[in-house]
């Protein structure tokens, strides 16, 4: 892909939530063939000092791998995740710049399995994933759709707009 699309965030996720004061608002985006989110953690999100919390770390790369799920699987709906390994590599520091980096390894009877990892400037990893996905049912994707956000000001993923714009045409009819 030539140029960063963007994902959208939504109202009070923990992870991207805009609107939730105690969430991380993190953005997410598809650069070449993997979904990133450039991450940096206020202090209060740590288990020991300084450090950032494992949950913490799990819950970015949970939500970065269901993305990728998403923009590279064969569905037309988010996923949910089914299975998750986290392998901690280094200790991430609050307050420090890292990039999460996630891309579809197979995809096998309807489910997509995702690595992820999360690195520093100099490319050394700190924390690695492994996900399974499944996709959600129309249902609850239309439940969904009410809470995503778009900013103006960034170009998104033809994927998710279009899919957005058939679930509102079909509560039209």
């Amino acid at each position: 892909m030539d140029k960063i699309k963007y994902l959208p965030h939504s109202t009070k996720c923990f992870v991207c939530g805009a609107q939730n004061p105690i969430g991380l608002k993190h953005l997410f985006y598809v650069e070449d063939n993997f979904v990133c989110s450039d991450v940096f953690i206020p202090d209060g999100y740590n288990g020991f000092k300084g450090i950032v919390h494992g949950g913490i770390t799990t819950a970015l790369l949970d939500e970065t791998m269901g993305w990728c799920a998403y923009v590279f699987g064969y569905g037309k709906n988010l996923y949910f995740t089914r299975k998750l390994q986290i392998k901690f590599k280094k200790s991430l520091s609050i307050e420090h710049p890292y990039k999460i980096m996630t891309n579809v390894i197979e995809i096998k009877k309807g489910i997509v399995a995702v690595k992820g990892k999360i690195i520093d400037k100099n490319k050394n990893v700190f924390a690695e994933g492994e996900g399974y996905f499944v996709e959600i049912p129309d249902h609850k994707m239309k439940e969904t759709i009410q809470f995503l956000l778009f900013d103006e000001n960034k170009i998104y993923l033809e994927k998710i707009v279009n899919r957005i714009k058939e679930l509102q045409e079909e509560g039209l009819q």
